[in-house]
């Protein structure tokens, strides 16, 4: 077994700076096909949307970079792979996803301030974010009839929006060695304040030891462990445990309910009283046709 870790994740969400944590702290080298994106976009005098919006109609891109991807693969050792599809091309990876809230990974970005990308306010750079992952996951799902934001195709998910890049490379580390030794480690790790209740906060359940959870539209539902969540709030931690349960919509919960269901019985009135007693914001909430406002 190769030690490689491949690393995808959303757009923001800090895999150059988590790589480089994680270099230090394995001793592997980096190599960055974002970078090569980049430098394919420059000697074509575009941006890296621009190169995107291209990449639908000429497939030389695409091949380009998976070539790379998949001899790199083949030849290296020691390795650690920042490539939204190299999880794809490199099965025998330890995979990981680095997801953000999209509001901080859009904050991130334009911060950045990279040359090659017009982002010109933090609404615009929202929007072209946005449109490019769009882009990208039709692209990737018409070429190799995947959906890369899947965690099901992942060992291991990490939510970066708040937690240092040194503390989620130590953490993919620790779990890089247990899997490698074959080892039980939980597969998501996600801040308190990306994850939404399935229940009032005056109601909420005792005596449940894990944290699980059903992802609807990109939104990460409480299905089990409220209580846990809460305690992890109060004690300001950035990162948590839980189970994914499923993230396909029309899965049966346990109470009977599917998962659409299940996520448009979340109304704003809990949300609103969630926030209220732990003392933070969300981001963004679901979309008005998908919570109720009563």
């Amino acid at each position: 077994m190769k030690n490689i870790i491949v690393m995808s994740g959303d757009i923001g969400s800090g895999k150059s700076s988590v790589a480089t944590e994680l270099k230090q702290l394995t001793g592997f080298d980096i190599i960055g096909t974002g970078t090569i994106q980049r430098a394919i976009a420059i000697k074509r005098g575009l941006t890296t949307l621009e190169l995107n919006e291209i990449s639908q109609t000429d497939r030389s891109i695409d091949d380009e970079i998976d070539n790379y991807v998949i001899e790199t693969g083949k030849t290296k050792d020691r390795l650690i792979m920042d490539s939204r599809l190299a999880w794809h091309f490199i099965p025998t990876a330890f995979k990981v996803f680095l997801a953000v809230d999209p509001v901080v990974g859009a904050e991130r970005v334009f911060q950045a301030s990279r040359h090659d990308e017009k982002n010109i306010s933090l609404d615009i750079t929202i929007k072209n974010n946005l449109k490019r992952q769009t882009i990208e996951d039709q692209r990737f799902n018409q070429l190799y009839n995947i959906h890369f934001r899947k965690y099901g195709n992942y060992d291991l998910i990490i939510d970066t929006s708040y937690a240092s890049p040194l503390t989620i490379a130590k953490k993919i580390n620790d779990c890089f060695k247990a899997w490698l030794k074959h080892q039980h480690f939980s597969s998501l790790w996600i801040t308190p304040r990306k994850l939404l209740p399935t229940l009032a906060v005056n109601a909420v359940d005792d005596g449940i030891k894990e944290i699980s959870v059903f992802i609807y539209k990109e939104f990460i539902y409480i299905q089990q462990g409220h209580r846990l969540v809460i305690t992890a709030h109060m004690a300001g931690n950035d990162l948590i445990p839980a189970n994914i349960i499923t993230e396909e919509p029309n899965y049966v919960l346990t109470e009977g309910l599917s998962v659409i269901q299940a996520a448009h019985k979340v109304s704003l009135t809990i949300l609103k009283n969630w926030e209220d007693t732990l003392s933070f914001k969300y981001t963004r909430y679901p979309s008005l046709d998908q919570v109720q406002t009563r």
